[in-house]
């Protein structure tokens, strides 16, 4: 059984060289996208042993997370694990989510920080909470965790599987693969080490990227509620200033044209936000049925 575990990274000097060494003992080969690093990432990681997938320019993770997946179904690996580059996970939880694949049988394993008493700072927690929910919302699923980055895949998963989105909210694309695809999916509770600035990207921008991406696939996956609802709303909202304006023109022989302006336009906009639901629904369906 071919088991590799995959590292993205970009701009991981300090950290990569002890984070391949330490995979090493748990699979049979080790892989790093270098993602653009302007830094000796590729260079450390590849003295050692560690085989280099080389962006030229910074993608971003969702593009070397991508890259991974190529490289592991052309392997045809049986198990590829991903770990994050930047020494948040500890390596010896790696057999954790192996052990998930092999001896329970999922599709999927994905490390949770909040399945145990983590020191997750409070700002971060409660963004991710957010955005796990509206990602449990879109997928059906139910995970704690929405945007952790260490997860194993079976080859079912890793053949079935093709991300596309290029930032962080692939975690959140993937999660919707996983339903779309039917595959099965447990958590597994693990420790993050939050020592150090470790994070490059600021976290609100990054939080509100995410949060933006997981709502396009919230609307994709439920566009009546979505969309139709307040499409409706609008437009009974027109409809009603609408009436007041007959009312004030026929009993008070008095002309609101503000009122008429905001009925036409209200009405409009729900108009156009109740097809749109409807031409989204019919298009999911279609694209369901497909597949």
């Amino acid at each position: 059984m071919m088991k590799l575990i995959c590292i993205p990274a970009y701009n991981e000097e300090k950290n990569i060289t002890t984070i391949v060494k330490d995979c090493k003992k748990f699979a049979d080969g080790v892989i790093v996208c270098d993602d653009g690093s302007t830094d000796d990432t590729a260079k450390l990681a590849e003295a050692e042993g560690a085989v280099v997938l080389q962006h030229k320019k910074n993608q971003g993770y969702g593009s070397a997370i991508s890259t991974l997946f190529d490289y592991c179904r052309k392997e045809n690996a049986d198990i590829m694990l991903t770990i994050d580059g930047d020494g948040q996970h500890s390596t010896d939880q790696i057999p954790l989510l192996f052990n998930a694949i092999t001896k329970h049988k999922v599709d999927v394993a994905i490390g949770s920080r909040f399945l145990n008493d983590d020191d997750t700072p409070a700002y971060r927690k409660a963004g991710i909470k957010i955005i796990t929910s509206a990602t449990n919302y879109a997928t059906h699923l139910k995970v704690s965790d929405s945007q952790s980055g260490f997860r194993a895949y079976s080859s079912a998963a890793i053949n079935a599987i093709h991300p596309t989105e290029s930032g962080m909210s692939v975690s959140t694309e993937i999660l919707l693969k996983i339903s779309n695809k039917g595959l099965s999916l447990a958590e597994v509770p693990i420790n993050i080490s939050y020592e150090g600035e470790t994070s490059k990207q600021n976290p609100v921008s990054h939080g509100t990227s995410v949060f933006a991406t997981t709502m396009k696939y919230v609307s994709i996956r439920h566009p009546l509620l979505f969309y139709g609802l307040p499409g409706i709303v609008l437009f009974i909202s027109g409809l009603v200033i609408g009436a007041t304006f007959i009312d004030a023109y026929l009993f008070e022989q008095s002309i609101y044209y503000g009122s008429l302006l905001g009925s036409v336009v209200l009405i409009l906009l729900g108009s156009m936000l109740m097809v749109t639901s409807i031409l989204l629904y019919s298009m999911a369906n279609l694209f369901r049925d497909r597949n």
